[in-house]
């Protein structure tokens, strides 16, 4: 019985012009394809071992890398990192009028178009004499030492800004009154207050953050006195000039540099 079709160069012809299959001898066989896969499968079975053991060879390495760096990183001295700011007890050097507003008349903000005019400058140890309601006496609980501010007119639209730093115990502290001022100023029950005192507190635009252990912020008020609008353009601009970009990354930065 005839299971397959022989190929062209098996073909021959018989004496009677038939066709004829080639026979294998009794002692000829063909070992099956299949019976070379034990071999393949040790070969596979070699390589992924020897992969198995570059792969753990890299990790040892990079494992000893981390290490390493984590050392030379503990072994950094704490001024020379953000941390220097964490607490009064590794930044005890009170803050001065100097530091904060070295030229008394003007203020120079890196994105804004021109300077700020200061009017008047004022620090106290008693942080209850920047703010009205319940914000002193969540100040003082947090171990508010100092406050130093100024007043100033704005280069947008001439808007009347003040602005300042409170030097709380540490930055635990800070962060807890950072979250909690949004509920007094919605409320009314607290807020920080302008130089000079003016209740204007209606009309008024609020911006702050902590930084460190310390507390940052702003009062802007128009100039013809109607209210400042949450979307209002130039009030963004200011808080972030002096908030985020004087206060924030120069003057802070310069003392968590140890400059």
């Amino acid at each position: 019985m005839l299971y397959g079709t022989p190929t062209r160069a098996t073909h021959r012809a018989t004496a009677g012009g038939g066709l004829a299959l080639p026979l294998r001898s009794a002692g000829q066989h063909r070992v099956p394809a299949r019976r070379r896969e034990p071999q393949r499968t040790a070969h596979l079975v070699v390589q992924g071992l020897a992969a198995v053991i570059v792969l753990g060879l890299t990790t040892l390495i990079g494992s000893f890398i981390v290490a390493d760096a984590q050392r030379a990183l503990d072994a950094t001295p704490p001024r020379a990192v953000a941390g220097g700011l964490d607490s009064r007890a590794l930044d005890d050097d009170p803050l001065t009028l100097q530091e904060i507003f070295p030229d008394r008349r003007t203020l120079t903000a890196p994105a804004a178009p021109s300077t700020y005019r200061i009017g008047i400058t004022h620090t106290d140890s008693d942080c209850r004499t920047a703010t009205s309601g319940a914000l002193g006496g969540l100040l003082a609980e947090r171990g508010c030492s100092q406050v130093l501010r100024a007043a100033m007119s704005a280069p947008y639209g001439d808007y009347q800004v003040t602005a300042g730093v409170f030097n709380l115990a540490d930055a635990a502290g800070a962060e807890d009154v950072d979250g909690r001022l949004r509920l007094l100023v919605e409320t009314g029950d607290g807020n920080f207050a302008t130089l000079p005192a003016a209740d204007a507190a209606a009309t008024q635009h609020v911006g702050w953050r902590a930084h460190g252990h310390y507390l940052l912020y702003c009062v802007i008020t128009r100039p013809d006195g109607q209210l400042v609008s949450g979307d209002d353009p130039n009030a963004a601009r200011i808080t972030a000039d002096l908030v985020d970009d004087y206060l924030g990354e120069i003057i802070l930065q310069r003392r968590a540099a140890g400059v």
